[in-house]
């Protein structure tokens, strides 16, 4: 019973504000897969990246009254889940910490190579992005932090998909070890630099 796909998108976040329930469904419809993508490329577990999701969405309808139809939809629901995604990971940091603490408040070592070691990745990793061609760092970035597929990236950089595939391998092929865009972009993502 989706009918209003022929709306704008402001016109159905306006809708949604009024309580349309029917907006509410196209927009979780437009944006679930995607959103869904954009989780599960930095949380470990399917079921939680789902259920950060839903928290996300089932917030969107509770809080429809504060949305502003001028602004991005998408961009809101991006940094919704990334803050969901910061809060958990920041309460089990938590966690750890208090059944971690010893007698000394001295920084563990480990802490210090660990930061050490995220901000050498966060160096190396926009190095690396920023020697790729313009276009490819585009795709690369669409693809890889804004979690939109290679048809939707196409359309946005009127390029064909054919070519959207070839930018990512090209792309991929910059980042040597086995799994490194992953980690990469949750560097990026942790530490807001793209944000």
């Amino acid at each position: 019973m989706r009918k209003l796909c022929q709306h704008t998108e402001a016109d159905i976040v306006l809708l949604l504000k009024q309580g349309d329930k029917s907006a509410f469904e196209e927009l979780y419809h437009q944006y679930i897969d995607r959103m869904l993508g954009f989780a599960g490329a930095f949380l470990l577990n399917p079921e939680e990246a789902e259920e950060i999701v839903q928290i996300v969405f089932i917030s969107v309808w509770e809080h429809r009254k504060s949305l502003d139809p001028t602004k991005s939809f998408g961009a809101y629901l991006y940094q919704s889940i990334k803050n969901r995604m910061l809060n958990k990971i920041r309460d089990a940091k938590r966690m750890c910490d208090l059944s971690d603490v010893s007698g000394d408040n001295s920084l563990d070592k480990n802490d210090i190579e660990r930061q050490l070691c995220l901000k050498e990745i966060t160096l190396e990793t926009m190095a690396t992005i920023k020697k790729m061609p313009k276009t490819q760092q585009k795709v690369f970035l669409l693809s890889r932090v804004d979690g939109f597929s290679n048809p939707e990236i196409a359309k946005k950089l009127s390029i064909s998909i054919r070519t959207v595939e070839h930018h990512i391998y090209q792309a991929k092929k910059c980042f040597v070890i086995k799994n490194f865009d992953r980690i990469v972009f949750f560097t990026i993502i942790m530490n807001n630099i793209l944000s």
